[in-house]
């Protein structure tokens, strides 16, 4: 079976709910949902994404790739190729602001703190050379809209998000009592996949704790 929108809504439609005069739209925004809330709730590799980028000299402003989500490593390289690390430098920005209220006036210098604000970073003054930029990513998934489209998380996923919408779809129509029941199968694939992606080869988690989401039973 092809791993795609229409495969997977086919599944929620036909296999779930036996209905297939079902509105496909509905079903198509509950499996996007349900992919969006796994991006939001884990770091896990296939999420992870680098991006280069050059920082012109005597410029402040830099914008980040547009699926950027969570900044999780930053290095700049010089023209003689020196690397520094900066991640350790960013400010939270109503601090940087109460630091730093005249940035663009500053003399050019190297970056000595920067933070982040409306999908882009800010130095504390002008930069003195031109940098490239390494950044190292979570992303953002996209949106599932043609059918043939691919989700971003991997193979192993297609029944979670099968699960996922078809819980969705139940709140929907008030069915309370089997939407706890598959919520709870939901989530205990959900674990099981993250403890099979959430591992580096060293055994270190890359994964973000989450609490128990196991559902309480709820009557109508």
């Amino acid at each position: 079976m092809d791993y795609n929108l229409s495969s997977i809504r086919n599944q929620v439609i036909d296999d779930k709910l036996d209905d297939t005069s079902f509105d496909t739209a509905v079903v198509d925004r509950f499996i996007n949902a349900t992919q969006r809330e796994i991006f939001n709730s884990f770091e896990l590799p296939f999420m992870e994404k680098p991006f280069s980028g050059s920082l012109p000299a005597n410029n402040r402003i830099f914008e980040y790739p547009a699926d950027l989500q969570v900044l999780q490593s930053a290095v700049i390289t010089d023209p003689a190729g020196a690397t520094r690390d900066i991640t350790g430098l960013m400010v939270p920005y109503k601090i940087f602001n109460q630091l730093y209220p005249n940035p663009a006036t500053g003399e050019a210098g190297p970056i000595v703190a920067w933070t982040s604000y409306g999908g882009k970073m800010y130095t504390s003054r002008p930069i003195d050379l031109p940098y490239k930029m390494d950044v190292f990513y979570i992303k953002k998934p996209d949106v599932l809209e043609d059918d043939i489209d691919i989700p971003e998380l991997p193979e192993e996923f297609q029944e979670l998000l099968v699960l996922g919408a078809f819980k969705r779809v139940l709140q929907r129509n008030e069915d309370y009592d089997l939407a706890g029941v598959i919520g709870n199968e939901y989530n205990d694939n959900l674990d099981r996949l993250v403890s099979r992606y959430g591992f580096r080869i060293t055994g270190q988690p890359v994964i973000m704790k989450q609490p128990n989401r196991r559902a309480p039973r709820r009557s109508r």
